[in-house]
């Protein structure tokens, strides 16, 4: 066991070692003549053909998953009322945390430092994942609890419990998906989403013939998706396999890591929850839980942009990572603004054109059933064109190790947020609350470009 867990350890850094040459190949052996600003980049032909094929496979990982989530929104957006569908929506922001202690850290730390171990860094993270779950899971179910105890027949009793249930699942599902982009291998992270598409379309339609559709039913599908999505992609990893203890990496070292890196993000978790999150709260206090259903609903179009941008940036910042860990803060300059501003010109036309079919969308996802709001979509939408403008300059400072910005950025925004959602939707109603929305995302993109600025006039000295 010990011999074939060894072969597999070898295999996986024989990989990396592979995948480096892929990510910096020697310019003086190429072939192709490319222009200068270009090959500042270091675009030559093979580096396009890999990264094409890269891009191309993580943006169908990103759509499978997109599409799961959207399948799963749109179907209980059309079986179950307004204020269950609202109450499925609103509970899972409390997967910040295990984004920015393990996802943020893994893909920045790990193609910097473990290039040579990956196999067991993931398996110090895998270790982080199942200590962190406890006291998250713990947190929902204790709300879900509490909430029995004082309004017993609230719809939101079910989605806090399905929610605490489901969590250390759906997110185990991220993990390994965020190990195959630090490898640079998104087709093994195809697998693993059409695997948890699979699950989520067959269980859906079987929960609805046996009438048993319901939050709790619906997180505990996704939950049996992800499970069985998670424990696929670990296998073609390796992950499992320890071929000594002498190979491992303690997960106290990797955690000491994490928290380092990642104890600014963890404030600005709760700061983007508040800067993200308080107009759904405020909407589901002040208009409903019935109105928080609608907006989240008419959110649901532009998730699609959402996910082009996610898989953007969760491609990429392996890369910004390892540029910044060459010293090459040039060349990380050029790439943050490069895809700035190609995502945020993609995204606008995505406004556009969905301002014009903005109606046959609603009518072509929930049948009319809110017909009345599709003009909320295009607005809503606007957030991923301040989004796109922002990821090229975030993943370059995150991929710097300069966490802090986003702290910093959402710090701003939080204020912002409160003050808006409570005065425009005293004016405007559903309508302000997303411009709300889009002005505290739009608050969060620009101090991110100013912090971007600031720091790559005075860039920390690193040392290839």
């Amino acid at each position: 066991t010990r011999h074939l867990a060894r072969r597999g350890e070898l295999k996986t850094r024989s990989m990396i070692s592979k995948l480096s040459v892929a990510i910096e190949p020697d310019a003086e052996n190429s072939s192709t003549v490319v222009p200068s600003g270009i090959a500042r980049l270091g675009l030559t032909a093979n580096t396009v053909r890999v990264w094409g094929t890269r891009s191309a496979l993580s943006l169908v990982d990103q759509g499978l998953t997109s599409a799961a989530g959207l399948v799963l929104n749109v179907f209980l957006a059309r079986w179950m009322g307004a204020e269950s569908y609202g109450a499925f929506a609103g509970c899972l922001f409390v997967s910040g945390f295990h984004n920015v202690l393990l996802l943020e850290p893994l893909s920045v730390i790990g193609p910097a430092r473990y290039t040579s171990q990956m196999g067991a860094y993931f398996r110090a993270q895998l270790s982080i994942h199942a200590i962190l779950m406890w006291p998250l899971s713990a947190a929902v179910l204790l709300a879900a609890l509490m909430l029995s105890l004082v309004t017993p027949h609230s719809p939101l009793i079910g989605a806090l419990l399905g929610g605490g249930l489901s969590l250390p699942f759906l997110l185990l599902l991220w993990l390994a998906r965020r190990m195959c982009y630090a490898v640079h291998r998104p087709a093994v992270a195809v697998l693993g989403s059409s695997i948890y598409l699979l699950v989520v379309i067959v269980g859906l339609f079987l929960l609805r013939h046996l009438d048993r559709v319901s939050p709790l039913s619906a997180f505990l599908l996704a939950a049996a998706g992800s499970l069985l999505g998670a424990c696929v992609l670990l296998f073609q990893l390796g992950v499992s396999h320890s071929a000594s203890a002498m190979l491992d990496i303690p997960w106290r070292i990797v955690f000491r890591e994490n928290w380092h890196y990642g104890r600014w993000l963890a404030g600005s978790a709760v700061l983007y929850s508040v800067s993200s999150q308080v107009q759904m709260f405020l909407v589901a206090a002040f208009l409903g839980l019935g109105s928080a259903g609608i907006l989240r609903a008419m959110q649901i179009p532009m998730q699609f942009m959402a996910q082009i941008i996610t898989a953007t940036g969760m491609l990429l910042l392996p890369t910004f990572a390892y540029d910044f860990g060459k010293g090459r803060t040039e060349r990380l300059r050029h790439k943050a603004a490069l895809v700035s501003l190609g995502l945020s010109l993609m995204a606008l036309c995505f406004v556009m054109l969905l301002a014009l079919v903005s109606r046959p969308v609603e009518h072509l996802l929930f049948g009319s059933k809110y017909s009345a709001f599709a003009w909320l979509m295009p607005v809503l939408a606007l957030v991923s064109v301040v989004n796109g403008f922002s990821t090229g300059y975030s993943m370059g400072m995150r991929g710097s190790q300069m966490p802090e910005f986003d702290l910093i950025s959402n710090a701003v925004a939080a204020p912002i947020a409160v003050v808006s959602a409570y005065y425009f939707m005293r004016w405007w109603g559903l309508g302000g609350a997303a411009i709300s929305i889009v002005l505290s995302f739009a608050v969060i993109a620009i101090v991110t470009f100013a912090c971007f600025q600031r720091y790559m006039a005075n860039p920390r000295v690193t040392v290839e």
